[in-house]
């Protein structure tokens, strides 16, 4: 058995069903060197929730373990819009992951402008460099936001990922996620 493996693994693959929960992050983490850390699925909606137990200081703290993430789907984003990350938890993940190429991550939407807007009130991170992630994949997130909350949304994610240059998304909001990122070119 490779003893050094702690050292020397770079991918890490997590079989569909796989919880998405703090004792992941715990054994994720340990890894150091993972450039990608991929869960296929969760098993969110079987009783009409989210299954992704993460917080935001959870993310905050596997982003500053795995540094060299460029990789990182932490199961499939889904619309329940009931789990307890925010936007603050994009933020820990650009700051930490300088390499990060690809992000798929469930996130809270239901206050995304409040959120957003705090974030650009604090400055968190302003001097810090960001990822240059093109692409968040947002799924079937929902974004039920005000019409003039939109341009406020895309400021934020253009703060927090200076090089997002789309949001793909479907299901019953894709409108208002592409309204927010073709503002991000604005």
């Amino acid at each position: 058995m490779n003893t050094n493996i702690k050292g020397t693994l770079k991918h890490l693959y997590c079989p569909e069903g796989t919880p998405v929960d703090s004792a992941l992050l715990s054994c994720a983490s340990s890894f150091r060197n993972l450039v990608t850390l991929y869960v296929r699925s969760s098993y969110c909606g079987i009783v009409g929730v989210c299954a992704f137990g993460l917080t935001d200081d959870d993310v905050e703290n596997l982003a500053v373990a795995l540094p060299s993430l460029e990789t990182l789907q932490l199961g499939k984003v889904c619309g329940f819009n009931s789990c307890r990350t925010t936007a603050s938890s994009l933020l820990s993940i650009s700051i930490h992951c300088l390499g990060l190429m690809h992000l798929r991550i469930h996130f809270n939407t239901q206050t995304i402008a409040g959120d957003i807007q705090r974030l650009l009130d604090e400055g968190s991170g302003r001097d810090k460099p960001r990822c240059k992630l093109q692409n968040l994949w947002v799924g079937g997130l929902p974004l039920r936001v005000y019409k003039e909350d939109i341009g406020t949304v895309a400021m934020g994610f253009a703060d927090i990922f200076p090089c997002l240059e789309d949001l793909p998304s479907y299901g019953g909001d894709w409108r208002s996620w592409k309204m927010v990122a073709s503002r991000l070119r604005d």
